[in-house]
This record gives C-alpha cells, sequence and structure tokens, in this order.
C-alpha cells in the first residue's frame, strides 16, 4: 500500500545506505514473497474467486432461465391469445347463425299463420255462405209455402163466392190485404 516514492520519500535523504536497503535484491526475500503469493492466490482462488464466480455463473443461468420462461410464455400467450380469436369467431359465427336460424324459423311460422288464418278465414267464409244459402233456400221454401197456402185459400174464396168482376176485385183487394198483414 505504500508506494515507492512515498517509502523514498520517508528515508534521510543524506543516508545512501537507506536507498540501497530498500533496493538491494535478496533472493530468499523473493522465493518466500513468491510463496507467500501462491499461498494467497490459492486462498483467494478457494474462498473468494470461486465463490464469486459460482455465484455470476448462477446469475447468468437465472437470466438464462428467466429469459427462456419469458420466451415460453410470450409464446404461450401468443397461442391463447390466437385460440381466444379463434373461439370468438367462432361464436360470432355461431351467433350469425342462430340468429338467422330463428329469422328463418319466425318467417316460416308467420307464413304458417297466415295460412292458416287464411285457411280459417275460408272456411268462415264457405260456412257463412252455406248457411246464406240453407237460409235463403228456407226462405224460398217458405215464400213457396205460403205462396201456396194463399193460392189455395184465395182459390177457396174464389170458388166459394159467385164470380163477379166487382165481387173479383173486391175479393182480390181482400186478399191482398190479408196477405198483406199475414206477412208483418
Amino acid at each position: 500500500m505504500y508506494s515507492t516514492s512515498m517509502i523514498l520519500s520517508a528515508l534521510p535523504a543524506d543516508d545512501p545506505r537507506a536507498l540501497n536497503a530498500v533496493l538491494d535484491f535478496q533472493p530468499g526475500a523473493m522465493v518466500w514473497t513468491w510463496i507467500a503469493f501462491l499461498i494467497g492466490l490459492i486462498f483467494m482462488w478457494k474462498f473468494v474467486y470461486g465463490p464469486i464466480t459460482r455465484a455470476l455463473e448462477e446469475r447468468d443461468q437465472k437470466v438464462e432461465d428467466a429469459i427462456k420462461a419469458a420466451e415460453v410464455a410470450r409464446q404461450q400467450a401468443e397461442q391463447q391469445m390466437a385460440a381466444a380469436k379463434a373461439e370468438l369467431e367462432k361464436a360470432h359465427a355461431d351467433g350469425r347463425r342462430l340468429v338467422e336460424q330463428a329469422t328463418a324459423n319466425a318467417e316460416r311460422q308467420a307464413a304458417e299463420a297466415m295460412r292458416q288464418a287464411d285457411e280459417r278465414a275460408k272456411a268462415e267464409l264457405q260456412k257463412a255462405r252455406d248457411a246464406i244459402a240453407a237460409e235463403k233456400r228456407a226462405a224460398i221454401q217458405e215464400l213457396r209455402s205460403e205462396a201456396v197456402a194463399l193460392t189455395l185459400a184465395a182459390t177457396s174464396k174464389l170458388l166459394q163466392a159467385n164470380v163477379d168482376s166487382e165481387q173479383n176485385r173486391k175479393l182480390v183487394s181482400e186478399f191482398v190485404g190479408s196477405a198483406g198483414g199475414a206477412r208483418s
């Protein structure tokens, strides 16, 4: 931790031996320095650099694993997104199909209801026509029966009375009067 200039500045400037003592080469000291250095290096390698290197390698491995996991997660997210899009499209298609089916069913039911209503209306109209025709026939039959009865009544009155133009007029007037009264 001391630099050469610090050591030199601490030595007395007038003593040349002091400078030689610092710069003097001693082979035994150098060997022991190397031995201490190697022992220190082995100690540092085993207890300092080894754990630091392992920690850095573990950190690098964790980073690589995290990158791989992120990539896998991204791919899974993309797959899930694609699947969700496909499901959404399928749901839209199903919805459109259901709406089309419901519309077709409603139109078919409306057409069927209209056809049935038309058939019922035609049946009711035919029923009404048949009822009117039956009433008409009954009325005609009644009129015929009444006409026959009136004719018979008129004929019997004519046959009972003398045939005289004045009497015939009077008889027809009475007949018409009685026929008018019988109708109301």
